[in-house]
């Protein structure tokens, strides 16, 4: 029996009563809640881990749909994770609040918006992305310091949560800033196989990339999450993901192993759509005490795709002792808040909820990054060298090197390599600072083998068609406009979520001069003769597409992202649109915590996941502290 085979005879529990009583209640199992549950579990406290989907590798997601685990578990396959309707919440997304703009984006489905994947299981978001893992830069943690006068913010503190976390397997003990015994492993792609068996990929992939001679001085390894790159470093960086033996570790793994090494402390409670914060007045002040949820109701909430035949399951509820922790992530948290009478009272009022607490704050500050797409159609006919020998179905030849670790060539020579299906295959990352940019670097581009545009209905079924994909993404944008509004107060609808990007936003004109940089800069490393070599024609946004102007139309109508946070976030205690204080406390209530990607106050770094890991870790060490005394 296999590891993973023992990982799905572990059973999450139900409920034994309305009445359960925890020391503490966290809903959402991601790496925001994930991580500190299993931490409050390990320090003895009892735990309630609240989570909407199901467990991706148990016997009943297996009853559903027999595909799941292996969309989960196999690196290569993020994109069908991302769709799989027991893995991704089917969320829909405005980036325009005007109509007539939204529409010039071909990823737009009339009358819903565009698609934006959310992680719906076990593990939640790190189930189902591409495994990219980046450290963010320390200027995001130092910012949250100053603002807060918190020292346990300052980057320097921050970084052992990161080497806590990480165990890290393509790099020494001596390599400064990683961990080696952590429950995230960090590995990269096999690049110099990837080399060997298609060198046109690798030569794009580098052509014209640069990294200053003092970058390489301190970090001989180009390793991106080597603490110079959190400090401002730019140039040309290999990138690992959070994978095991070509198998995708994430928060779930972690949450199983802490449940089965401690199973009367953390009891994980899935298909469990959560309603309303619990509140009673103590001492005049309200307190979270417990929440209510839909036993069994979990695929109701209206992204599922099985919504329309879904139960609604059993109204329950639960309480604890000491303290609720909401970690649903920046759509869905400040949903929950609403709907527990948290948030702008206009708004609740609206909707007939009872006004807790006055918190403008409360789905405001929607912040994300822009990724705009630069796609050149290679040389050697329509078949992508890589994707096109993918059948996914039995006897396909990508899966035999996936699982036997060799690859043979076009002309029939062998390689030690694993194929398309042993990691995410991004290659030649490069961090770059823009003419605008304010502090850290703002921009990093990432290669993909394949054309990719975005996010839309069946966009991981597209043919791999002999391209290759740029992807521009503008970080550190100053764009906070975002929004995520009640539709209703039915706990099962979707919220409105718009984006405002660019000029709809409060941004000026920095975030898109940025991106246009961003887009001219790899143009011009594509012009270079070791990329150039390869390429038919640039397909996106195409070599007519030249203007100023021009590029900016095909920004506003391309762009995309998929790193939402900060509608619930930190500040200072004069800011009235804080929700939170430095120790992810809910203002003007007791016993209400957050601990998610809706806490940051400007989203951190590149990519997000490793950060919200770090914060989970930081917000355990914080809630045991306040716990005064162990259980």
């Amino acid at each position: 029996m296999t590891d993973s085979d023992k990982d799905s005879t572990l059973q999450t529990k139900s409920a034994k009563s309305t009445d359960r009583v925890y020391d503490y209640i966290v809903v959402g199992a991601g790496p925001g809640g994930g991580p500190l549950a299993a931490n409050l579990a390990k320090a003895g406290f009892t735990v309630a881990l609240l989570e909407a989907g199901l467990d991706p590798m148990s016997p009943e997601a297996a009853a559903q749909d027999p595909n799941a685990k292996v969309a989960y578990q196999v690196p290569g396959f993020f994109g069908a994770a991302a769709e799989n309707p027991l893995l991704s919440w089917e969320i829909y997304v405005s980036h325009f609040a005007n109509l007539e703009q939204q529409r010039q984006d071909k990823k737009y489905v009339e009358g819903k918006g565009v698609l934006y994947p959310r992680g719906s299981c076990l593990g939640g978001s790190v189930s189902h992305n591409a495994l990219i893992w980046v450290y963010p830069h320390d200027g995001d943690f130092d910012a949250i310091a100053r603002t807060t006068g918190d020292a346990s913010w300052a980057a320097e503190k921050m970084r052992q949560y990161y080497e806590r976390i990480e165990n890290c397997q393509y790099c020494g003990p001596t390599q400064p800033g990683h961990g080696f015994a952590g429950y995230i492993p960090t590995s990269m792609n096999e690049e110099e196989g990837y080399a060997a068996a298609i060198p046109q990929h690798i030569d794009i992939a580098t052509a014209g990339a640069e990294t200053p001679p003092e970058v390489l001085k301190s970090n001989p390894t180009l390793d991106v999450n080597h603490p110079s790159v959190a400090a401002g470093a730019t140039g040309f960086f290999h990138t690992p993901m959070n994978i095991l033996n070509k198998k995708r570790v994430g928060i779930r793994e972690r949450l199983i192993a802490v449940q089965a090494a401690h199973p009367d402390k953390l009891e994980i409670i899935t298909n469990a759509l959560a309603t309303q914060v619990v509140f009673e007045t103590q001492g005049g002040a309200q307190r979270a005490v417990g929440v209510e949820y839909m036993h069994g109701g979990g695929q109701s909430y209206k992204a599922h795709k099985l919504s329309k035949n879904a139960s609604r399951g059993e109204k329950r509820e639960i309480f604890a002792r000491r303290e609720v922790i909401l970690a649903g992530g920046a759509f869905n948290t400040p949903q929950l808040l609403k709907l527990s009478g948290i948030g702008p009272k206009e708004e609740l009022r609206q909707l007939g909820i009872e006004v807790r607490v006055d918190l403008p704050g409360v789905g405001a500050n929607l912040q994300d990054r822009y990724e705009v797409p630069v796609v050149v159609k290679l040389k050697g006919g329509d078949t992508n060298p890589l994707w096109g020998r993918c059948t996914f179905q039995d006897g396909d030849p990508a899966m035999e090197s996936y699982e036997t670790g060799r690859w043979v060539d076009d002309q029939g020579v062998e390689h030690a390599f694993s194929g398309p299906y042993a990691g995410n295959m991004l290659m030649g990352t490069r961090i770059a600072k823009s003419s605008v940019a304010k502090g850290d670097p703002d921009l990093f581009f990432v290669g993909l083998p394949l054309a990719f545009y975005g996010y839309f209905p069946g966009f991981s079924t597209q043919p791999a068609t002999n391209h290759y994909s740029w992807n521009v993404l503008k970080a550190h944008t100053e764009n906070t406009a975002g929004t995520v509004t009640l539709r209703s107060a039915d706990p099962t609808d979707v919220p409105e979520i718009v984006f405002r990007f660019f000029d709809e936003g409060n941004s000026g004109d920095s975030d898109m001069k940025a991106t246009i940089e961003g887009v001219r800069m790899i143009r011009r490393a594509m012009a270079e003769p070791k990329a150039q070599q390869h390429i038919v024609e640039e397909t996106a946004p195409g070599s007519h597409v030249t203007s100023q102007e021009d590029l900016e139309a095909f920004a506003r109508a391309t762009a995309r992202g998929h790193h939402a946070s900060c509608t619930a976030k930190i500040g200072a205690d004069d800011d009235r649109m804080a929700v939170l204080d430095s120790r992810f406390r809910v203002r003007g209530v007791n016993g209400l915590r957050v601990v998610d990607a809706s806490v940051f106050p400007k989203t951190p770094g590149f990519f997000p996941a490793a950060a919200v890991i770090m914060i989970s870790e930081k917000a355990s060490d914080v809630v045991i502290e306040d716990a005064g005394s162990r259980p």
